[in-house]
């Protein structure tokens, strides 16, 4: 069976256990400074005759070009970039690869952030740079007894909510989709969302896209925290209007932000969000919770997805559209 993978990924040998299974396996060539995807037609080409995709990006114009694809495997947490409802019209089964180490790098950087920016870190930098020393108005101030909002409470969510446990702050919750008992083991007091963004001294996000939670921090958010308040999002760029950041940093509706995904990525050199003040603005490139371990677990997860499929197995905890079983292409064909 031919296996395609899209990237990004590491060395090629690392998915040699999908060649020892006895399956051919084809690696399209990214450019990472590009957003690390090949274009429509540079990816259909390259599936011809394919069985399994690996790749975070797959349009639906691919799908419907693609009659011997049975699973496409995202290599990591979110499917968004995926045609899943196109998937499923042919019949095609959509998994992701939700690793332990991605969900824990994304969570200790978003606490991560919190600190940078209660710190001041980039200020002090500034300051050391420009050929000072410390300045009594460059101190910070202290998380405990502050208050972290939590918008969504799934993987990252309490992830963030279980690593903050003993740090003497109080910690609010957000999410719709899960119930009391979620909030009760985590600890985390469930609120409205007006509430979240009133009483919050740390608004952090970690939501998946919806048509409900795209844009879902706009001006009304942001002019509804509190002047003292930050904005962390290490989750989606459509979650947040960029034009109403940009307002909130130069008119002073809120005290910074930091901010790990765009809309659209890579962020445009002409972005407003680069022009914003840099002492109270941390911009890093989708890659502030990457390591190694996290590479490697996604990587390994999506390696596992693939041959589970191309074996005729499911990986029922992974699958995006099991909707799609009963009528799944690929359902008997390796047995």
């Amino acid at each position: 069976m031919k296996v395609v993978i899209a990237g990004p990924n590491g060395p090629d040998e690392e998915w040699d256990a999908l060649k020892e299974a006895g399956h051919e396996v084809v690696f399209g060539q990214i450019d990472r400074n590009l957003g690390g995807r090949l274009s429509d037609g540079e990816l259909i080409e390259l599936c011809q005759g394919a069985d399994v995709l690996v790749s975070l990006f797959v349009s639906r114009q691919v799908v419907e070009a693609l009659p011997d694809l049975t699973t496409i495997v995202g290599p990591a947490v979110g499917t968004e970039k995926i045609a899943i409802d196109a998937a499923t019209e042919n019949n095609i089964l959509v998994c992701h690869s939700p690793s332990r180490q991605n969900v824990i790098g994304v969570a200790e950087a978003s606490i991560g952030m919190m600190l940078a920016l209660a710190k001041r870190v980039k200020r002090k930098e500034a300051r050391l740079r420009g050929g000072e020393w410390g300045q009594r108005v460059d101190r910070g101030f202290l998380m405990w007894e502050k208050t972290v909002g939590l918008i969504g409470l799934g993987r990252t969510g309490g992830g963030v909510a279980r690593r903050l446990m003993g740090w003497d702050l109080n910690v609010l919750g957000y999410d719709p989709y899960v119930g009391q008992a979620r909030f009760d083991q985590l600890g985390v007091k469930r609120v409205d969302m007006d509430t979240l963004l009133s009483e919050s001294d740390f608004v952090s996000v970690h939501v998946t896209i919806t048509p409900e939670t795209t844009k879902l921090i706009n001006e009304d958010a942001l002019r509804a925290m509190k002047k003292t308040a930050y904005l962390v999002n290490t989750s989606r760029g459509e979650a947040v209007d960029e034009d109403a950041v940009c307002r909130a940093i130069n008119e002073d509706w809120i005290a910074g932000v930091a901010l790990d995904v765009f809309d659209p990525e890579p962020l445009p050199q002409d972005s407003p969000l680069r022009d914003l003040d840099q002492e109270r603005v941390i911009l890093t490139p989708h890659n502030v919770a990457a390591s190694e371990a996290s590479r490697m677990g996604n990587q390994r997860l999506a390696m596992e997805n693939a041959i589970a499929v191309l074996g005729g197995s499911l990986p029922h905890e992974y699958i995006k559209n099991p909707e799609v079983l009963p009528t799944w292409r690929g359902a008997g064909l390796y047995e």
